[in-house]
């Protein structure tokens, strides 16, 4: 049953005017009385995420980068990935795919998306173990409100010691809890997109022992690219109860988290691009100028292929029973999460410390994709052939069709077409995908600590037990079908006809879908990983010098593995209803053509084991110096990470056609890094400087499956004829692929004294990430001209490899500036930020090379104190409307148009938007 707590909100409203009449009295006289955080205050920060115990920011041994809840407020995400953006070293794709389900790339690691090596933690546990499960991304769980005081990401060093799956960062968000004071907090906030959010919490003491905090949030929206229906619905509530002894040695803390929300998540947008050059090589690739750019009807700032015409459709379980897809459900994840944190101190310097975690849900996964663009001729000439192609009563049926035509669904009646609407010149083809992910995870991390003292240096010894049992149970269909290209896209219908353009035969689609099932998966998956680490932290030379030295070991044991994909090489159903005759104008060929899985499932019970770790040392080089504080840091560390479900099931282990055996081959993933730099602390500036080395291994991948252009296929034709022939032999390579990336990163905060209420922020990176591949691969199959008739008469290999490459999508120089000025006089602080990224390729491929453009975005915003007790906030999203793209497709010679013109797909920037709040502290 769908849990319905959205109508508590709806009180939100009466509640903002309630408070707003009992404070308006006291506007003007009094300003916030909360005191801007120094620099020093910020290195005195205590830590909590990559240590056995809390410890100060400026004594960590490695990197760490934290934002506060002040840092929070002014950044005023829309997203996970949009606050993620903001760690020096991260790369979040601006949160182009929306609030959900976006890409967060780290260091230069090689990823196609998703947070395969960044896990997100609450409170030091992760919701679900793995971070990147198909269509069930970390950021699922992860919604920052105002139950969240602060975010803390570790790169590197003790992360992948004391946390599963860090083999690039870790990223923690710390969970408010009550105090002994009442407090709390309500916010209200509106968006320029339809969009309306209300945040609440509130915190104090049940009595002298127990203590509690309770909050979440709900929101609706259109969507910053509205569709023209409710892009973003829902919210998330959670709470806790905190006992503590009367001798503060004991603690319990009891935590349920309840998340039922639907995001709209927004893919590619077509394009065309003027054919001024060859397609992109290594030595000289192809430049995306956005300038010249035409987006053939959806505006790259505000617009979207998505819409309420083009959102329903009927696809096909694996037992070939209709499945209704609704668009408009989005990505949709409901989740139950329970956690209970004890520890205890005993005698003589020992602690206990046990945390548990229990999550129970699903996930809905209801998007579209989309492919480049095609000319409407082009598509229905490829009908044509289709079924002219068909025989028996199939075959017959088309015997007097002249040819296919495309015309809009929605004007179609009868089988007299001559009245419908025939569709515009350019069709968009559209990858409907219906995906629903059940999953459970239990996780548990114990650990003993020991205080004691060896020869003048203090010990902080931890011993830790970690166990992770999870399961994970998912179908999905991909569908093909088409529609015109615009921001109120609708369904395209394709049809055989006469010359007197009446209907000959089945309709070829059916609801806008020529395939309603061409590709999909069932799989299920149990999951155990265990774990035991130590990590010992010392003090030495009157605690001038802080060492941290920590070893995991962990194994992955998979129980149960069982997958059964499916794809167009498969052979096809037919679900064609008893009550339609086939060949009949009511029929269509949609259902004759159906691929779903009714192959024999893969499956898999194996087990996985590899160790790790870490030594790092900070060193007090100065202490209130006339530089201020000065210290010196460096970590070495060697960690992995093991096999997932994606590692299984999409570019995995699968079964070589070359062979026909499954292919296993090595998952472990190992990464080395050497990291170095320096901290300054004083009143007016935080300088931090870091210089790292990453050396990093990937997992064995499998190329495409392609036809064995050295055989032959049915009746004895080579593969390597155009067309090609039924049956040909099917091949896969093999290869294996690492990265090594040298970079330094600059993290500063200025408030100087010659300028009261003046404070600069940022960060600047600088990586310069290569890749090695040990097998170049043959990643496709292109038809060529070899005797310049303008006929394609041979089919040969198109080969492709990262050797010497930047991975794809990722930026050399990484710019975060964000200067703020408090006024003196009135209680206003304005802000702005400056984003700044530069060019980055579309794939790995040494073929058909293309750059995307740099990029800076500029965000501006205010923040009044209309009272002590409540802050106005307003703020202004891309106010330069910057104008590139996240990602996007290859130009290659085989997308273009009959002009010549070269056409693609990309995800654009967010265009300019606008949000303010209004917030009341009690």
């Amino acid at each position: 049953m769908k849990r319905e707590f959205g109508h508590l909100t709806f009180l939100a409203a009466p509640l903002a005017l309630a408070i707003n009449a009992a404070v308006a009295e006291e506007v003007g006289k009094a300003v916030n009385t909360d005191d801007k955080q120094s620099t020093r205050e910020a290195l005195e920060e205590v830590i909590v995420t990559g240590v056995a115990q809390e410890t100060r920011k400026f004594d960590a041994t490695f990197n760490i980068n934290t934002l506060d809840r002040s840092d929070i407020q002014q950044l005023a995400p829309h997203g996970t990935a949009e606050l993620l953006g903001n760690i020096p070293g991260f790369f979040a794709e601006g949160g182009t795919a929306g609030e959900t389900h976006n890409n967060v790339l780290v260091r230069g690691l090689p990823q196609a998306g998703g947070y395969r090596y960044v896990p997100n933690l609450i409170d030091g546990l992760p919701v679900y173990e793995e971070p990147e499960a198909p269509f069930m991304n970390n950021d699922v769980f992860i919604k920052t409100d105002l139950m969240t005081t602060s975010v803390e990401a570790v790169k590197g060093g003790p992360g992948a010691v004391l946390y599963s799956n860090a083999l690039g960062a870790a990223v923690n968000y710390v969970t408010r809890t009550g105090t002994q004071d009442f407090e709390g907090e309500y916010k209200a906030e509106v968006g320029d997109w339809g969009h309306v959010r209300n945040d609440f919490y509130v915190a104090g003491p049940i009595n002298d022992n127990f203590t509690y905090a309770v909050g979440g949030f709900y929101r609706t929206a259109d969507g910053r690219r509205d569709p023209g229906f409710t892009g973003n619905e829902g919210g998330q509530l959670r709470g806790n109860i905190l006992f503590t002894s009367d001798d503060a040695r004991t603690t319990l803390k009891v935590q349920a988290h309840v998340i039922d929300d639907k995001t709209i998540y927004y893919q590619n947008i077509p394009f065309s691009v003027p054919n001024n050059r060859a397609p992109g090589t290594e030595s000289d690739p192809f430049e995306i100028d956005p300038g010249s750019v035409n987006s053939l009807g959806v505006d790259f700032g505000s617009g979207t292929q998505l819409s309420d015409n083009i959102a329903d459709y009927t696809l096909f379980d694996n037992n070939g029973n209709p499945l209704n897809l609704d668009i408009r459900n989005g990505i949709n994840p409901e989740f139950d999460i329970f956690s209970l944190d004890f520890s205890h101190d005993l005698e003589n310097g020992l602690r206990f410390e046990s945390h548990f975690r229990f999550t129970d849900g699903s996930n809905g996964f209801n998007a579209l994709f989309i492919d480049p663009p095609m000319e409407t001729a082009r598509v229905t000439g490829d009908q044509f052939t289709r079924i002219q192609s068909l025989t028996g009563d199939l075959g017959a049926a088309y015997a007097s069709a002249t040819e296919v035509k495309a015309y809009y669904a929605d004007t179609v009646t009868g089988t007299d077409l001559s009245s419908a609407t025939e569709a515009p010149a350019i069709l968009s083809h559209n990858i409907p995908v219906y995906g629903k992910v059940d999953a459970t995870n239990f996780t548990g991390d114990v650990r003993v600590s020991k205080s004691f003292e060896i020869a003048s240096s203090d010990h902080e010894l931890t011993l830790g037990i970690y166990g992770s049992d999870f399961t994970y149970d998912v179908f999905s269909v991909f569908a093909s079908a088409w529609s015109d290209i615009g921001e109120n896209a609708r369904i395209v219908d394709f049809y055989a006809v006469d010359a007197a353009e009446q209907q000959v035969g089945p309709a070829i689609t059916s609801g806008g879908m020529d395939q309603p099932a061409i590709f999909g998966l069932g799989a299920e998956a149990t999951m155990k990983t265990q774990a035991f680490y130590l990590h010992d932290h010392i003090a030495l030379l009157d605690d001038r010098l802080k060492l941290d030295v920590g070893v995991r070991w962990q194994e992955l044991d998979v129980d149960r593995v069982t997958t059964n994909s499916y794809d167009p090489g498969n052979t096809s159903n037919d679900f064609t209803p008893d009550d339609v005759v086939v060949g009949s104008t009511e029929d269509t060929l949609a259902d004759n053509f159906v691929n779903v899985p009714d192959g024999v499932p893969q499956k898999a019970q194996e087990n996985y084991d590899a160790y790790g770790w870490s030594v790092g040392a900070n060193y007090l080089l100065i202490e209130n110096g006339g530089w201020g504080d000065v210290s010196v840091f460096g970590t070495v560390s060697d960690s992995f990470r093991l096999p997932g479900f994606e590692d299984y099931i999409f570019g995995g282990p699968a079964t070589n056609p070359s062979t026909g055996e499954v292919v296993r081959g090595d998952l472990v993933e190992d990464i080395q890094q050497v990291e170095g730099g320096f901290r300054i602390s004083q009143d007016e500036l935080d300088l931090g400087v870091s210089l790292f080395y990453i050396d990093f291994k990937a997992k064995e991948n499998l190329g495409a499956t392609l036809d064995d252009l050295g055989a032959t296929g049915y009746g004895g034709i080579p593969c390597s004829s155009v067309p090609a022939p039924a049956d040909c032999p099917k091949i896969r390579d093999s290869y294996r692929q690492s990265v090594t990336n040298i970079g330094i990163e600059l993290e500063a905060d200025y408030q100087p004294s010659a300028i009261p209420g003046l404070r600069l922020q940022g960060s600047l990176v600088w990586q310069d990430p290569e890749q090695s591949q040990d097998n170049a691969i043959r990643s496709g199959i292109v038809e060529v001209d070899t005797d310049n008739d303008g006929v394609n008469d041979l089919r040969e290999y198109e080969v492709s490899t990262s050797e010497g490459r930047r991975p794809r999508r990722q930026s050399e120089i990484m710019l975060n500036f964000r200067p703020a000025y408090t006024f003196n006089a009135i209680p206003l602080t304005v802000y702005g930020q400056v984003q700044y990224f530069s060019e980055r390729f579309a794939s790995d491929d040494s073929v058909n090379v293309t750059v995307y453009p740099e990029y800076t975005q500029v965000n501006l915003g205010l923040m009044y104190a209309a009272t002590e007790n409540m802050d106005i906030q307003l703020h202004v999203n891309n106010v330069n409307d910057a104008d590139s793209f996240t990602e996007g497709t290859n130009i290659t010679s085989e997308s273009v148009f009959s002009d010549g013109i070269y056409t693609g797909v990309a995800r654009p920037l967010m265009g300019r938007s606008v949000k303010a709040s209004i917030s009341y502290r009690f």
